[in-house]
């Protein structure tokens, strides 16, 4: 085994066992309870998990990927989960590397700068898989541009028709093929032609199939409905302000360097390299690094679809150095003597040994972890009193916690059920402004599940009205103490 064969199975090694984590994801209780829900039941209408919005309609994007997780979690519990989430982010960067040039050790460098940025959105959620299909309509499209068959356009409407049975991120894939179609358009009319350059009949051909994908995406459950919803989202306030993931990353925080460190490498090759960038590769970079920028959910989307683009004019600053030959993989690996071979593969048993143990203690504190993120005890305590069915208030970020154990929630994570009015009034009561008392009675609110030293847990503990009847270190329970 050369040092280059152990540099890429080791590489390997690091993209599918590195997104392996505890199971803390805030909404994969009601996605595992959704799945459940409708192999028992078929595709729900409106809610069914909520006491407060039950006349709402939702629309369930993502039920393909719910069913998966409940039928993954029946066969292996949370252990399976993490495991087969950790495969979907690696094979999404394993087909991202594959479409990069200067293989192994630039394309190997670029690669991972984008999979340590998309770290943060890590974890077993069905937005994944918009990271792994993105992928997938990449390495087709960059495929035909290095000049594979164009007969590979085709799958691309089934891939669609897939994806927005997965998550309503399919539209970015829709508007990334639009890039594609008017970036090749722009380099045929004003070029110079590229040997990367899509030709004439490349472009209408994509052109064509782009239109079918928008129109594949329609089948599914919801039908049409799943072309304006993402639109809903996207445009919706509340989720913007209230939400965390919806931000735009703070530079300053460490984990979001990597994000910076991208965009700053891929600008300067771009503006640097002797290659002229082509009209798609511009566009693509401009576009999806503007996304990244307004919101961190954004950021593993950049990733997937820039880092060839990255590759691919950060390589030419390297043309006239020792570097460029093994960069680009023409020179030759030396051949190593017995002895070294065998030291290879001792250093490859050990490190697959170590990720293994790792996987196996990241899996068997799977339990620990979640009691230290979510009202665990608690729940335990609400089911011993009886009370699974009194009317709660609850944290946002534990909604799906609580809908996952089978209790009837106020909130959970699903905003766009609730809608922008409900979550401002919980924003309203959650940092006790002047209508708080107001939501705890026109909703009924029996108690209060709330983290201790927040302001409604503060305000509750001076109130004449409500008692504390449970206290620990993540949770603290309020009752009404008079009718």
């Amino acid at each position: 085994m050369t040092v280059r064969r152990l540099f890429i199975v080791l590489f390997t090694l690091l993209l599918f066992y590195k997104p392996v984590r505890p199971t803390l994801d805030p909404d994969m209780g009601w996605h595992l309870r959704t799945g459940a829900y409708i192999l028992e039941h078929g595709l729900p209408r409106y809610d069914v998990f909520s006491y407060t919005v039950r006349d709402h309609r939702w629309v369930t994007h993502e039920w393909l990927v719910q069913v998966g997780m409940a039928l993954l979690h029946r066969l292996g519990g949370e252990g399976v989960l993490m495991l087969a989430f950790a495969g979907v982010i690696g094979l999404a960067f394993v087909l991202v590397y594959k479409r990069c040039v200067g293989r192994p050790y630039l394309a190997a460098m670029t690669v991972l700068l984008g999979f340590l940025a998309s770290a943060p959105t890590w974890g077993v959620r069905p937005q994944m898989f918009n990271m792994l299909m993105l992928a997938i309509m990449v390495y087709i499209v960059e495929g035909v541009r290095d000049g594979a068959s164009q007969r590979w356009f085709w799958a691309l409407p089934l891939l669609t028709a897939v994806w927005a049975n997965l998550h309503s991120g399919y539209l970015l894939g829709v508007v990334v093929l639009g890039v594609y179609v008017v970036g090749g358009a722009m380099q045929l009319r004003w070029g110079p032609p590229g040997d990367r350059a899509l030709s004439r009949a490349a472009v209408r051909r994509l052109a064509l199939v782009t239109l079918l994908c928008f129109g594949a995406s329609a089948l599914n459950p919801n039908g049409v409905q799943m072309w304006t919803y993402p639109f809903e989202t996207l445009t919706s306030r509340a989720m913007q302000r209230l939400i965390q993931e919806w931000f735009p990353p703070d530079l300053h925080q460490p984990i979001y360097w990597p994000f910076g460190l991208m965009l700053a490498v891929g600008t300067l090759g771009l503006v640097l390299s002797p290659r002229r960038p082509e009209w798609m590769d511009l566009m693509l970079f401009l576009g999806m690094g503007g996304a990244g920028l307004l919101s961190a959910r954004h950021i593993p989307l950049f990733a997937v679809a820039t880092a060839p683009i990255v590759a691919r004019h950060t390589l030419p600053l390297f043309a006239r150095t020792r570097l460029y030959p093994l960069l680009t993989g023409e020179q030759p690996p030396p051949q190593p003597s017995r002895v070294v071979v065998a030291a290879h593969w001792l250093i490859l048993g050990a490190l697959v040994l170590a990720a293994g143990l790792d996987v196996r203690r990241t899996v068997q504190r799977n339990d620990a972890a979640m009691a230290t993120t979510y009202p665990v005890a608690a729940v335990d305590w609400i089911e011993a009193q009886g009370w699974q069915g009194k009317r709660m208030f609850n944290n946002y970020n534990w909604g799906g916690y609580l809908v996952w154990r089978g209790l009837p929630v106020f909130i959970d994570g699903r905003a766009d059920v609730y809608g922008d009015a409900f979550l401002f009034l919980y924003q309203d009561t959650v940092f006790i402004r002047p209508n708080w008392r107001e939501t705890l009675d026109t909703y009924g609110v029996d108690y209060v599940l709330i983290s201790p030293g927040s302001p409604l847990s503060t305000l509750l503990t001076e109130s004449a009205e409500w008692g504390e009847v449970y206290r620990d270190d993540v949770a603290q329970i309020f009752a009404r103490t008079q009718d």
